[in-house]
């Protein structure tokens, strides 16, 4: 599969004290992407202001944002997204939506990202992502062109707070957490995803990856790694199985955070991996 690559540095969505180290992973990731098919997406140097609510650095994620609808404009065929905190992959998200109406989204994550500005601790952007891809939170960021709850599927969540719960449930999206998984170990994962997807039978499909699904002891790149995620080999696998059931319209990897030169060389194969299985055959 021939795709675009739209690099987006933006770690301002991160509450993460560690949150530059974002950067830091993008760079390392630039060296090993084709630079014919890279769109490298501008993002503000600076934190950002609230712009008075209570959405930190809201005025970066903004510019984010509108450079990342206006990179999309230019691309044709599938996409992925890489280099940024969740929140950078609201502009993919969002023009995939619009084009796509039958999309499925497959949203790997630790965290559900359903928090809302009203009930919010952090203020953090990427924690709200999949709130606002739904149409939901501060109007600066909920998307025009909304993914259906139905058509959602979240997988691997592990760390969900109470107004999270209750927005999961009225939105209607499907869950595979990582406690469903530990109670029925026999049953694979990516078998329930292609169940869920033969349910659900969209014509396209968006896949979003952050990387702190995986288990800290496999993948330590992460600005806040959480306990008993997946294996390496589960994602990998599961993205693979969805492919050969559904097309691929576009994607993101959220989330690499290198504390250390060492640390990026250890673990950039693992983003590699999960990119090949993104890219490489699957459903035409």
């Amino acid at each position: 599969m021939s795709a675009s690559f739209l690099l987006i540095p933006e770690w301002q969505g991160s509450a993460a004290s560690r949150a530059l180290r974002i950067v830091d992973g993008a760079t390392s990731l630039r060296e090993d992407l084709p630079a014919s098919a890279v769109i490298e997406v501008a993002v503000p140097d600076k934190a950002g202001d609230a712009l008075g609510t209570q959405v930190s650095r809201l005025s970066s994620v903004i510019a984010t944002l509108d450079a990342t609808r206006d990179a999309m404009r230019r691309t044709s065929g599938p996409v992925i997204a890489l280099g940024g905190d969740c929140a950078s992959a609201l502009g993919v998200l969002e023009h995939t939506a619009a084009t796509h109406s039958q999309l499925a989204v497959l949203w790997f994550d630790a965290h559900a990202d359903m928090q809302h500005p009203t009930t919010t601790t952090s203020g953090s952007a990427a924690g709200m992502t999949l709130r606002h891809a739904l149409g939901e939170g501060t109007p600066d960021l909920a998307s025009p062109t909304p993914v259906a709850g139905s058509q959602t599927l979240l997988i691997g969540t592990r760390d969900t707070d109470e107004a999270e719960f209750v927005a999961i449930e009225n939105a209607g999206l499907s869950q595979i957490t990582a406690t469903d998984l530990m109670l029925d170990p026999d049953l694979s994962l990516a078998t329930q995803v292609v169940d869920w997807l033969h349910r659900v039978q969209p014509s396209q499909l968006y896949i979003h990856v952050d990387l702190d699904v995986l288990d800290p002891a496999e993948f330590a790149s992460v600005t806040a790694p959480v306990p008993f995620g997946l294996s390496i080999a589960d994602l990998v696998n599961t993205i693979r199985a969805a492919r050969d059931v559904v097309p691929l319209a576009s994607a993101a990897i959220c989330g690499f955070a290198p504390a250390s030169r060492e640390q990026a060389a250890d673990d950039q194969a693992t983003v590699l991996r999960i990119l090949g299985a993104l890219t490489a055959g699957g459903s035409k």
